[in-house]
């Protein structure tokens, strides 16, 4: 402890030199926002970064420091900060105003999403992925006409109460103020459990439907295998129960088609957002014509009604984002440009595994494509043994990182997201940088203690 104590004084030392800007900034807003921030990720210690602008991969905050940004925003930006081209389409729709009545625009993303994801007949659009989600999960219940989901451990679905728990081994709620009668309705069971799940669609004729990240995101990054989706894919569809995919995360980050086209296995709904936009606020429920008729109100008597409808669900510049990053995300993927993607994060994965490695320290980063999660533990984790890993040394790693002008991730995140934007260039200087971090601040210390 004596040692963390002291790369935690350095690196935090060298933080607070860095921002001074930030730093005030910090003590204007904390007086009126929580923390500081408006969302609890966005808060790391000692005080969060206050930011001015970004272009491509590079973000720069109020004290006029530059950043080579691999967080992403958490991920939506995979083209990066300000795209030309998605600039270009959101500004192409000034003239209209921000909430014309049912823009034409709404039909040409609604038409590409049908063209590259495979479960998309029909599409409902939404703000965030929570909405998508819930959405998805009203539409399940309302064409089955019941009300039970099945849920995994380690897998976020939004922050609506009936999945606010599970993130890790336990079935311990993820936040306070969620009411234990909001997931009585919500069967949970271990990710890859395929018999578990057989158990339950056998004895209980109530499920609606069953829900996973196929990038298991939020339990650590873990991922998914084929053999999994296509035998819960075969199981649903023998019990009558419907299968959603959440890719608020995977979707276009797999591949325009989300993870479905990248495994090659179909579901019956799909929720995205994030990358969808580039960065706008946008997300979308999609699905077969059957199951999205619920929403239909010209659908034929006896069809089950399902409420939606918001004000700002279909924002012009949102949904011209929405059109410039997929055409963009098309003509990339016709490139090959995603498979050199994953191949500069997978470059990135080991190097740092190998930086670690040569000064004591284990670190074990997971990928999925363009994505990464890392654990520094002295042996190797598994999601049943993430929870006992001391996360301290990650999040000052992190934190050493942007004092050396790299946002590799928050340090209360551990998400890693590379983009279209980053180039061999800069990951060079990542590389750099993890070498600079790891011993000006003396890590390999750890290695010893």
């Amino acid at each position: 402890m004596e040692i963390l104590s002291r790369i935690r004084d350095q690196i935090h030392r060298d933080f607070i030199q860095k921002t001074p800007a930030s730093k005030e900034l910090y003590a204007r807003a904390n007086s009126v926002l929580p923390g500081g921030v408006s969302g609890n990720l966005r808060f790391f210690p000692p005080y969060p970064l206050y930011m001015s602008s970004g272009s491509g991969c590079i973000v720069t905050d109020v004290d006029a420091n530059d950043y080579i940004d691999c967080f992403s925003a958490n991920g939506p930006m995979l083209l990066g900060h300000n795209h030309p081209e998605v600039v270009e389409a959101i500004s192409s729709t000034q003239t209209l105003g921000s909430l014309p009545l049912n823009p034409e625009v709404m039909i040409e993303c609604a038409e590409l999403l049908t063209e590259l994801v495979p479960c998309a007949e029909q599409v409902r659009f939404l703000n965030t992925g929570t909405e998508a989600v819930m959405t998805a999960i009203r539409i399940a219940r309302g064409f089955k006409n019941k009300d039970k989901i099945i849920k995994f451990h380690g897998h976020y679905h939004g922050q609506q109460d009936q999945f606010l728990f599970g993130m890790d081994t336990t079935d311990a709620m993820f936040s306070d103020g969620v009411p234990r009668d909001a997931v009585s309705t919500t069967l949970i069971h271990r990710y890859n459990d395929i018999d578990a799940v057989r158990s339950t669609l056998e004895s209980d004729d109530e499920v609606a439907a069953v829900i996973l990240d196929p990038a298991m995101h939020a339990g650590g990054l873990w991922g998914s295998s084929k053999e999994f989706l296509e035998k819960i894919r075969a199981l649903t569809s023998k019990h009558g129960v419907l299968l959603i995919f959440d890719e608020v995360i995977t979707g276009f980050r797999l591949g325009t088609g989300g993870a479905q086209a990248y495994f090659d296995v179909t579901p019956d709904l799909v929720t995205m957002a994030k990358a969808l936009g580039a960065g706008e606020k946008i997300a979308i429920v999609a699905g077969s014509r059957e199951v999205m008729s619920v929403l239909d109100p010209n659908a034929p008597a006896g069809t089950p009604r399902v409420f939606q409808s918001g004000t700002v669900n279909d924002g012009a510049p949102a949904l011209a984002a929405c059109v410039a990053a997929m055409r963009v995300y098309t003509e990339l993927e016709k490139q090959g440009e995603y498979e050199h993607l994953f191949d500069r994060t997978e470059r990135l994965q080991k190097f740092i595994e190998s930086a670690f490695t040569t000064r004591g320290l284990n670190c074990q980063a997971n990928r999925v494509a363009s994505m990464l999660q890392l654990y520094i533990n002295p042996v190797t984790v598994d999601f049943e043994s993430a929870g006992g890993v001391d996360y301290v040394p990650v999040e000052l790693f992190y934190t050493g990182m942007i004092n050396e002008g790299v946002l590799l991730s928050l340090p209360t995140s551990n998400h890693i997201y590379m983009s279209f934007a980053h180039e061999d260039k800069h990951i060079d200087l990542i590389e750099s940088k993890v070498e600079k971090v790891l011993d000006k601040y003396g890590f390999d210390d750890l290695a010893i203690s």
